[in-house]
Parts: structure tokens; C-alpha cells; sequence
């Protein structure tokens, strides 16, 4: 698959007064969005609307459900759970949900109208020193709304795959943010490189750089993180076109899992004969496909097991538990991301050569990218530290490698700067091109492309 300059889809930012949302390949009316009321669900009570008592019941299952999403995640919490938490069985939830998506769609829909107001504040930028500071301003009010809805923005991506209804949700709010901030973008007559992919992907990088920020400990300032985005982001909104012809295809790569060769460097309990290799690659693919969809705590020994069409002792008998066989994913992920950040200051040297590290980067996320985001977002073993500590330094060298090569502004706050490409180059395509497939993987590749060009500034020196 290529990656043309060129390619892009259009998120949904058009002017259609009835915008139209894609889930699994289908255009569902937003009028066709599912709803919760404030009602007893039959066959409870002839008389379905809810007295002073079933109004504060309804209201402390949701104040239950939001801390144990956020301290859990989706899946490994069950309607059970959220009546026990409040005194009552989880029969006594069901007087009031149908379940817990309709309980989290609750959340997805306070984050999604909140996620909307700011799309439609989107200022109208100006092409110097006062239109990036009131985009810093912009991007530090959707900061605010991230770190209010931060449970909702970080679980939905994987939520999205076993309920329709939430992933319809989610895309409304999309749709509609999409939509306010590209009349606000064409209001400031802006022109990035990838005009269709753009508010999207802003968005994105916005997103997963808070993200990112958080997960390693906030470890300066929040202000700092908001420079360096609306410093590499106004950039790319008012950067130069750049000729198409600059960059070659590049061939797909397609890797496989393990990438390595199995044996004692994937830390198995025992030795793998050659009657064993089929049935251990099984199992670490529908692990890691498990993973991918219900995350690292809602993932069991037992569900892989069953993915992969083996005996729950066949698991068992290469992997002590559900630690073990992530750490198995884990190194078999370093082991494919090492080389490419390796051929990294080689392939900064022109161009072509980054559009064909981009490609190969891209092959490497479509199979190891799940791993890398649980990895990155969920996974706290102790066990895993070493690891962990390994994995954060090769990808800390990439994002330092485009720091060092910058001729923009954001050098002058490489920390800040290095966590935002740490999410441009992980989570920001893993998400939009792999896990949501709301982009193409041409799509993304531009994208991507051009905020490292126009945004971050990465200069050539073999160029011409």
C-alpha cells in the first residue's frame, strides 16, 4: 500500500446539515443515535418515569459506573460490580440500563458535547505570532476537556469494537467536531499540507500527546506541551505546498508475529520443539488480537485460549499467566521497532527516504501497534520494567532524532516537543489508520508526513 502526498479522506467536515457517521462500513442518520432517558426500563413498574428515590438510585449507579471504568476500564467491569458498589445487585441496575453501554454512553455523550463546544470556538487563526498564541489558547481549553473526559477519550477507541451503539456515539462526536473546526480552519484561509485529513488528525495529535504527557507522570509543565503543539501545528496550518513528486512509493512491507525467532529469547516456560511452533504462533496472535480489543486487564488466559482454538493447557504450559504472555508480545514488538528507529538517521537524510521509513514504520504498527498501545497506556508490571524501560528509550531515540533535525521554533522545549512526536509516531496512527480504521493508511502516512515536514520542521541534509 502506498502513500502518496496527495491521498486523503474526507472526516466528515463537509457543510451537510444531516452529517452521516461511519461505523463498520455503514452511514447511520445522527438522528438514528441511541439514547438513555431518565425512565425505569420495563417490565419494572407500569408507570415508567422515576421518583425522587429512582432519580438519586440512577444518579449513584452512573457516579458508581464512572469510577469503576475509570479505575478498571471497560471490560473488566461488570454490571455486578457497579451495583455492588452502590449497596445494590446488579438486578437493581438493570431496573434503570439496559447495561453498562448505555451507562457509558452517558459519558460519551457529557465528553462529546463538551468536545463539540470547543471544535465550535476554533478561532479564526492568523499567519503569525498572535494567531499561534490564540491557537495555544484553543488547544489549552480542549486540554481542559480532555483531563475532565479523560476516561471516555482513552477507553472509546477499544470500547468501539464490541459496542455498536458506543462506536456510534463516538463518531457523531467526531463528525461534528470535525466539522466546526474545518469551518474555522477555512475561515482563517489555513493550508497544511493535508487539508481534508486535518482537523481529524489534529485532534489526534492533540489528544494523544495529553495522553502521552499523562502517562509519563506529567513530568513538566502542561503549558510547556501546549507551546510546542500550537508552535508545530500553526506551523503546519500555514506551511508552504510541497511538490508531490519528492517522494517516491515505497514497497509494503507485511511483518509477521513472532518476528523473531521463537526460542528463549521470548522468555517461553519451556522449550519450544518444532511439534510446538504452530501452536505458539496461534496463541500469540489471538493474544495479540485479544488485546487489541478488550485491553490488557479485560484480557484473560482463558479468552486467548479460546481465540486461538487451543486447550487452556496449551496455554499454560509456555506461559504462566497473562504477565508472561504480554511480556512474550512485548519483546517480540521491541525486537521489530529497534531496527526501524536505527535506520532512522539514514533515512532523515532526504525526503525519500523518510516516506519510505514512514511506510515501513506503518507495516510495523499495523502488527505490533496493539501491543505498543496497551503497553504504553495500560500495562504497569513490575515484571515488565525492565522491558518498559527499553521500549521508552528506542522510542524516546526516534522522537529525539526528529528533534535534533527540527529548523522550527519547538527546539527551543525539546521535552515538550518529544512528547508530542512520541504520539505522532505511536498512537496517532496506530489509532486513526489501524485500531479505528478511520483513515487509510495513505491518508495517515500524508498526514503524519506533513506535520513532521511543515510542523516539526525536519530538515534534509542530502536534499537536492
Amino acid at each position: 500500500m502506498d502513500c502518496p502526498l496527495t491521498s486523503g479522506v474526507s472526516p466528515g467536515t463537509g457543510g451537510a446539515a444531516q452529517p452521516v457517521i461511519p461505523v463498520t462500513g455503514q452511514q447511520v442518520p445522527a438522528r438514528d443515535l441511541p439514547d438513555a432517558g431518565e425512565v425505569r426500563r420495563p417490565p419494572y413498574g407500569r408507570n415508567p418515569a422515576l421518583a425522587a428515590h429512582g432519580v438519586r438510585a440512577r444518579s449513584e449507579i452512573v457516579e458508581a459506573a464512572r469510577e469503576l471504568f475509570k479505575r478498571n476500564g471497560y471490560q473488566a467491569t461488570t454490571v455486578e460490580s457497579i451495583g455492588e458498589a452502590t449497596g445494590r445487585s446488579g438486578a437493581a441496575v438493570y431496573q434503570y440500563f439496559e447495561g453498562k453501554a448505555e451507562i457509558f454512553g452517558i459519558f460519551l455523550r457529557e465528553g462529546g458535547g463538551d468536545l463539540i463546544a470547543v471544535g465550535e470556538r476554533f478561532p479564526v487563526l492568523t499567519d503569525d505570532t498572535a494567531g499561534r498564541h490564540a491557537l495555544q489558547r484553543w488547544i489549552s481549553t480542549l486540554m481542559d476537556v480532555l483531563d475532565r473526559h479523560e476516561m471516555n477519550f482513552r477507553l472509546w477507541p477499544q470500547i468501539q469494537f464490541a459496542e455498536p451503539s458506543l462506536a456510534l456515539i463516538g463518531h457523531w462526536n467526531l463528525s461534528h467536531f470535525t466539522e466546526a473546526v474545518a469551518k474555522g480552519l477555512q475561515a482563517a484561509k489555513a493550508h497544511p499540507p493535508t487539508p481534508n485529513i486535518t482537523p481529524l488528525g489534529m485532534l489526534s495529535v492533540l489528544q494523544w500527546s495529553f495522553f502521552m504527557w499523562h502517562a509519563r507522570d506529567r513530568k513538566f509543565p502542561r503549558e510547556r506541551l501546549e507551546r510546542a503543539l500550537a508552535t508545530t501545528l500553526h506551523a503546519d496550518l500555514f506551511s508552504r505546498p510541497e511538490p508531490v513528486d519528492e517522494f517516491p512509493v515505497a514497497a509494503e512491507e507485511v511483518e509477521k508475529i513472532p518476528s523473531i525467532p521463537l526460542g528463549d529469547a521470548l522468555g517461553l516456560r519451556r522449550p519450544l520443539t518444532a511439534r510446538g511452533v504452530g501452536t505458539v504462533q496461534r496463541i500469540l496472535l489471538a493474544a495479540a488480537d485479544r488485546f487489541r480489543e478488550t485491553g490488557f486487564y479485560g484480557t484473560s488466559l482463558s479468552d486467548v485460549a479460546t481465540a486461538a482454538r487451543v486447550s487452556h493447557g496449551s496455554v499454560y504450559t509456555y506461559w504462566a499467566d497473562r504477565d508472561a504472555l504480554f511480556a512474550t508480545l512485548a519483546t517480540d514488538a521491541l525486537s521489530a521497532i529497534g531496527p526501524r528507529v536505527d535506520a532512522l538517521a539514514e533515512a532523515l537524510r532526504t525526503p525519500a527516504g523518510l516516506y519510505a521509513w514512514l511506510d515501513g514504520w506503518m507495516s510495523m504498527l499495523v502488527t505490533h501497534g496493539a501491543v505498543l498501545f496497551v503497553w504504553l497506556h495500560e500495562v504497569d508490571a513490575p515484571d515488565l520494567a525492565d522491558l518498559t524501560a527499553q521500549m521508552n528509550s528506542v522510542i524516546d531515540r526516534a522522537a529525539a532524532a526528529f528533534v535534533e533535525s527540527s529548523a522550527n521554533a519547538p527546539q527551543e522545549d525539546p521535552e515538550a516537543l518529544g512528547v508530542v512526536l512520541r504520539a505522532l509516531l505511536t498512537d496517532v496512527p496506530y489509532v486513526l489508520s489501524v485500531q479505528l480504521e478511520i483513515l487509510g493508511r495513505a491518508a495517515t502516512c500524508a498526514f503524519i508526513a506533513g506535520l513532521l515536514r511543515s510542523g516539526v520542521g525536519a530538515r534534509f541534509p542530502s536534499a537536492g
